[in-house]
């Protein structure tokens, strides 16, 4: 693979170096998963898809990329929108290489929900579904660990920054079509937790290292009593969405006000799939993922087309796209 522009590096069919796509393979509107299997899994509500075919494997009729870092795009139509499913894999880094590798690539303004698996701090059961209207992030402070350090009154050994909302639309579609598919009683409002790593920023005792997390969910509820979900990857998507500017790649003369009218280029949104009660220590079953995964599938796709872009005409252009008819 032969690239160009270490500033922000593509081959030269116009590829990103990580998520491994380019102009015409994604739609404005996008799901995000972790696993390749969900994506495969959400990918049979598309339209036109041929359910004969074998669990593993995506529909003939569906554009599909994987790419040499572990990224699986597929982009089909959902009730004759354009629309994208995107596997990241897991962590902050992950999830930074897609919002970023995918705004580059799409005209005009974006949405993009996550759909994951999360921990939970509240009274929400496995299989319940938390959607959080903002998240924080818990970082391990690397400083506390070193030669010393600790014994500082200062010195605290996890850093949990400021929040970052969602988009407060989007939040509210997701809340809306996942009560009508599960019920209210199975989905959960609150904040998002992403830590940094899956053991010890999310609280796990591991007596091979040194952690100091013990307390770790007392403080994470001490600094916001909301604290929902324990996860890692939602806050990036947040805050990035946030950061974003004005649709780059459309020419400043085209862009309308309606395209523009949330102020910045992406809105985000994201729900979790209780795998585990950090509470009781439950985990989720196969079985429960199975039948949870695909609801919650039809649920994200109803909010991603539901929710308004703005001027469609100002969206990526149909005509030599993987979606054109």
């Amino acid at each position: 693979m032969s690239m160009s522009n270490a500033n922000f590096p593509m081959d030269a069919e116009g590829r990103t170096y990580h998520v491994g796509i380019k102009r015409g393979e994604l739609a404005n509107r996008i799901i995000t998963v972790g696993d390749p299997a969900r994506a495969i899994v959400l990918s049979r509500s598309l339209d036109g898809v041929d359910h004969n075919t074998p669990a593993k494997a995506v529909c003939s009729n569906l554009f599909s990329h994987a790419s040499h870092r572990g990224f699986l795009t597929i982009t089909g139509r959902y009730k004759g929108t354009p629309v994208s499913i995107v596997a990241i894999g897991m962590g902050v880094s992950m999830m930074d290489f897609f919002v970023r590798e995918c705004r580059a690539v799409v005209d005009g303004p974006m949405i993009m929900i996550r759909l994951g698996s999360c921990g939970s701090l509240s009274d929400a059961k496995v299989g319940d579904i938390c959607v959080p209207s903002s998240s924080y992030m818990v970082q391990r402070n690397y400083d506390y660990f070193a030669d010393g350090t600790a014994s500082t009154a200062s010195a605290a050994p996890y850093h949990m920054s400021k929040k970052f909302d969602a988009d407060p639309e989007v939040i509210a579609t997701l809340v809306k079509n996942m009560s009508a598919q599960l019920g209210d009683n199975h989905v959960w409002k609150g904040v998002n937790a992403t830590a940094d790593s899956f053991y010890s920023s999310q609280g796990r005792q591991d007596l091979n290292f040194v952690d100091d997390n013990q307390e770790l969910f007392t403080e994470l509820v001490k600094y916001e009593p909301e604290t929902l979900t324990l996860e890692m990857e939602t806050f990036v998507l947040y805050h990035l969405a946030r950061t974003s500017t004005v649709a780059p790649l459309k020419e400043e003369s085209r862009l309308t006000a309606a395209a523009t009218s949330n102020k910045h280029s992406i809105r985000a949104g994201a729900c979790m799939m209780v795998f585990a009660q950090r509470k009781s220590n439950d985990f989720i079953s196969k079985e429960d993922v199975a039948r949870v995964e695909p609801i919650a599938g039809k649920a994200v796709f109803d909010s991603l087309v539901e929710v308004s872009l703005g001027d469609e005409s100002e969206l990526h252009a149909t005509e030599g796209s993987v979606w054109a008819l």
